[in-house]
């Protein structure tokens, strides 16, 4: 059984508890939609399995953990940005000082979730999470499609 991060973009206002939630600083966006007056694009990680992004670090500074979490290790990780050209939610992002960015699901409570009281943010258990993953483009289609192979 694994869980999923589901976004529901229709019930974000944008008041950003969720982004000050965050215990990464950084690891979730709240991104206005300019051609959609009132609404919001949320930016997460939704821990892919497979996942794009540990497919294509060379430097293995991504890893998926035992509760289905795809984290970083700041240590391991260059900051070669391969894991953002793949990733297909934009959800690893280059902080200022040059380091990567991603959420890590707070060890499986995401406190981004229990912040968001309109509903906009989902995490719970699914039975077919591969499966649903499956549905989306593959790496090697990723990569193709953003010219990296």
């Amino acid at each position: 059984m694994e869980y999923l991060l589901h976004v529901l973009t229709e019930k974000c206002t944008g008041c950003m508890d969720c982004v000050e939630a965050c215990p990464i600083g950084d690891g979730i966006r709240v991104i206005p939609l300019p051609a959609l007056p009132e609404r919001w694009d949320i930016v997460v990680c939704r821990h892919c399995n497979p996942a794009p992004c540990v497919e294509v670090c060379e430097f293995r500074a991504l890893s998926i953990s035992e509760n289905g979490a795809v984290t970083l290790n700041q240590e391991l990780c260059t900051s070669c940005k391969a894991c953002t050209a793949v990733c297909p939610f934009g959800a690893v992002f280059l902080r200022l000082d040059g380091t990567m960015a991603k959420c890590d699901l707070c060890s499986g409570s995401p406190r981004c979730v229990a912040a968001c009281e309109e509903g906009a943010l989902v995490y719970e258990r699914v039975e077919r999470k591969r499966a649903l993953m499956r549905e989306k483009p593959s790496v090697v289609e990723l990569l193709e499609f953003k010219g990296l192979r």
